[in-house]
């Protein structure tokens, strides 16, 4: 391949699955991409890229070429920034993080903050995916970092710890129970809501409401959280939740947070990266970036 920036073409459509997203990480016009896989495929004779449905699935072939083209690529990379340093004050870059609408209700908005005042052309992209996605997807370079509550998560992944959460009990202001002691017979005769996925730690938590006796009493299960607060302030539900999170809820509903009256350990929010990229600068600037922006002073 003489033609170097071929590689930054492929790489974005590998990690987007669009040629318009492609276009829009890297800085051009749709019909530049185009022409750049337009290249690839005939370099390669191969299609690499076809349409599935909304997205652009990779062939046989270009899912054997990625490992070594994006290593390829982290090696220039490499060799560019050690020649210039990384500059956050001045990079064009964007920045892809899997996490849930929690790490983007509670962790985002500090970040974008900071980031416009030090590094107003990074830019940041959030994805949710299933655990062995997320795996493929970090040591692929389609996801720079992960953020939540990710015990399963595999060995070649590092992780550095951002905080230590605990769960509360949120119900709706004027609920019967909000002027009284939150009781563990209290809290199992009522009815909950659960946010639930599977591959999360969270799972301790439906365990715990299981033994307390509340199996049944669970009425409406979620898959993410900020569906939550709407149910519960227009009923009776109780909902278990991240301490982080029902407190910056509660700025904005009109919520009661009380004590768990459960036996749950506290459990730790990680940022969480693949080897590959240990030692990439830009990668390094903005974990650290991250972690001094939300772990506890």
């Amino acid at each position: 391949m003489k033609d170097l920036n071929l590689l930054y073409t492929f790489e974005a459509i590998w990690r987007d699955r669009s040629v318009t997203g492609a276009a829009e990480s890297l800085g051009l016009t749709q019909a530049a991409v185009s022409a750049s896989l337009k290249r690839l495929r005939e370099e390669y004779e191969d299609k690499l890229f076809t349409p599935v449905g909304r997205k652009m699935e990779p062939t046989p072939l270009a899912s054997d070429l990625a490992p070594m083209l994006l290593d390829v690529l982290s090696m220039v990379r490499k060799t560019q920034v050690e020649r210039r340093g990384f500059e956050p004050a001045t990079a064009k870059r964007m920045f892809t993080v899997r996490t849930r609408d929690i790490g983007e209700a509670v962790s985002f908005p500090p970040i974008m903050a900071a980031l416009a005042q030090c590094a107003p052309g990074i830019r940041l992209r959030t994805v949710f995916r299933t655990i062995p996605e997320t795996v493929s997807g970090l040591a692929a370079g389609q996801i720079d970092f992960a953020l939540g509550f990710l015990p399963s998560l595999e060995a070649g992944i590092h992780r550095r710890l951002i905080h230590t959460q605990h769960y509360v009990c949120v119900m709706r202001a004027g609920h019967p129970l909000a002027d009284k002691k939150m009781t563990l017979e209290r809290f199992s005769e009522s009815e909950h809501l659960l946010v639930e996925y599977s591959g999360s730690g969270h799972i301790q938590l439906e365990r715990a409401l299981i033994d307390a006796g509340a199996r049944n009493r669970i009425k409406i299960r979620l898959p993410q959280y900020l569906a939550a607060p709407h149910f519960v302030v227009s009923s009776d539900l109780l909902w278990s939740a991240p301490a982080v999170l029902a407190e910056t809820l509660a700025k904005h509903y009109p919520l009661v947070i009380k004590p768990l009256p459960l036996d749950l350990p506290s459990f730790e929010i990680f940022l969480y990266w693949h080897d590959r990229y240990h030692q990439d600068p830009a990668n390094k600037w903005m974990r650290d970036f991250v972690v001094q922006q939300l772990a506890p002073t």
